[in-house]
């Protein structure tokens, strides 16, 4: 695996952090302080910290809400085509 280190963009006040980018894509990304044990996720304008335990914690709870959202939506489109069978029918 590949490691960025990313260093030139870390602020004045945190000039000891060692940045790690561990993941990036089109809705932002994730950078990893060495010295701080701490996890930044970064989307647009929104700059989430926690510390390096919470981010398994924080996969967990996105993948739960991922498989709840589809199952959802699932249901909702199998219930609308139900009902529009339903008042076709009658």
């Amino acid at each position: 695996m590949k490691i960025n280190k990313v260093l030139d963009n870390a602020p004045s006040n945190q000039a000891s952090c060692l940045r790690i980018l561990l993941s990036k894509n089109e809705s932002g990304q994730i950078v990893f302080c060495e010295n701080c044990n701490v996890a930044e996720l970064e989307l647009g304008a929104i700059s989430l910290r926690i510390d390096a335990g919470t981010l398994h914690t924080l996969k967990a709870l996105l993948a739960d809400a991922d498989t709840r959202l589809a199952l959802y939506q699932q249901e909702k489109a199998s219930y609308a085509q139900q009902s529009a069978i339903n008042c076709s029918i009658h």
